[in-house]
C-alpha cells in the first residue's frame, strides 16, 4: 500500500536512493549525504511510500523573499521525483497536493523552478503557477578550455541588504554564509568589498567550461563597484581559460543592462519561476523581481 507522509532526516538514505534511481548522472553532488543535510537541514520533505521504500519525493527548504519591500515567509521547492517503474500513475501530483495542504498553513508563499517538462502539470494543478521566467545569458571569454588553476577569492559580503527597492530572496548575511560559504561540496568565489558583491564559480555547463554567475548585488548608487568586480572575477576566468560567462538572471534584474553592456547574450535557455500563494493579501507583479542562480539550488 502507498502512503503519502512527511519526511525525516531518518528517510535520508531512501530520498538519496530514489535520486539515484532517477537521475543517476544528474548533480551527482546532490546524491552524497553531506549536500542533503546542508540542503534541508532547515527544510521539509514529502514523499510517497510503498513499504519502506520512497518512491516519489518533493523537497523544500526555507526562503524568506522581500515583496514590495515587505518580508514574506516562503519555501522554495527542490527535487522533484518520482521512481521510473511507479510513473504514470499520478503519484507525484498526489505527492505535490500532500505538501501543498501542509506548508500552506506554515508559509505565506512556496515558489519553485520548473526545469523539466514533465514537473509542471503536477505542480500547476496544485497551485504553482508560472509568474516570469528567467534566461541563462552567455559571454565567450577564451578561445579554448586550458588546465589553469582558477584562483578563488574569499571576501566577506557586505553587511547591508542589497538591491532593496526590488522583489527577491532576501540576501541576509544569514543566507549568503549559508548558500555560499556552507555547502560542503560546491566552491565559490565571492569578490566583495563594503559596498558590492559578485559570486561565480566554475563548473561545466552543457559541456563547456563556464565561469557561472551565481549572485551580484550592490548598495544603491554603488552599481560602479559591482561593474568592476564583475570584470575582475571574468579577468580571472579568462587567464584561467575558462571558456564561457554565464548568468541565469530574470529581465527585472537591476544587474541585467550591465551585463548586456559588457557583452552576454540570452542563450536558447529559460527557466519558469513557479509561485503558489497562501496568503491572499499578498499580490505579486512580474516587474521587478530580481532573481539569479542564488534564488535556486543549482549552481
Amino acid at each position: 500500500m502507498i502512503e503519502l507522509r512527511e519526511g525525516t532526516a531518518s528517510d535520508r538514505e531512501e530520498i538519496l536512493a530514489l535520486r539515484k534511481r532517477c537521475f543517476p548522472d544528474d548533480d551527482r553532488e546532490k546524491q552524497d549525504p553531506r549536500f542533503w543535510d546542508w540542503e534541508f537541514g532547515s527544510g521539509r520533505t514529502f514523499m510517497a511510500v510503498d513499504a519502506t521504500r520512497c518512491i516519489a519525493h518533493l523537497g523544500f527548504y526555507p526562503q524568506t523573499y522581500v515583496v514590495d519591500g515587505e518580508s514574506v515567509t516562503a519555501m522554495l521547492a527542490v527535487d522533484a521525483m518520482t521512481d521510473p517503474e511507479y510513473r504514470r500513475q499520478h503519484l507525484f501530483t498526489r505527492v505535490a497536493e500532500f505538501a501543498r495542504n501542509k506548508l500552506r498553513d506554515a508559509v505565506q508563499l512556496s515558489t519553485a523552478w520548473q526545469i523539466r517538462d514533465a514537473v509542471l502539470p503536477a505542480m500547476a494543478t496544485n497551485g504553482w503557477k508560472p509568474l516570469l521566467r528567467a534566461s541563462v545569458l552567455v559571454k565567450p571569454i577564451a578561445l579554448r578550455s586550458t588546465a589553469g588553476e582558477l584562483p578563488v577569492a574569499t571576501a566577506a559580503f557586505p553587511e547591508l541588504p542589497m538591491l532593496a527597492t526590488v522583489n527577491r530572496a532576501a540576501r541576509t548575511a544569514e543566507y549568503l554564509e549559508w548558500r555560499f560559504k556552507k555547502n560542503p561540496l560546491w566552491q565559490y568565489a565571492i569578490d566583495a568589498n563594503d559596498h558590492a558583491y559578485v559570486v561565480t564559480r566554475r563548473t561545466p555547463l552543457r559541456g563547456y567550461d563556464t565561469l557561472a554567475i551565481a549572485d551580484i548585488g550592490w548598495r544603491a548608487g554603488q552599481s560602479r563597484e559591482a561593474r568592476v568586480l564583475l570584470r575582475d572575477a571574468i579577468a580571472r576566468g579568462r587567464a584561467a581559460g575558462v571558456q564561457l560567462a554565464a548568468v541565469l538572471m530574470t529581465l527585472g534584474h537591476p544587474a541585467l543592462p550591465m551585463l548586456v553592456r559588457s557583452g552576454f547574450l540570452p542563450s536558447p535557455h529559460r527557466f519558469r519561476f513557479l509561485v503558489n500563494v497562501f496568503d491572499d493579501r499578498i499580490r505579486l507583479g512580474r516587474a521587478k523581481w530580481a532573481l539569479t542562480w542564488a534564488d535556486t539550488d543549482h549552481l
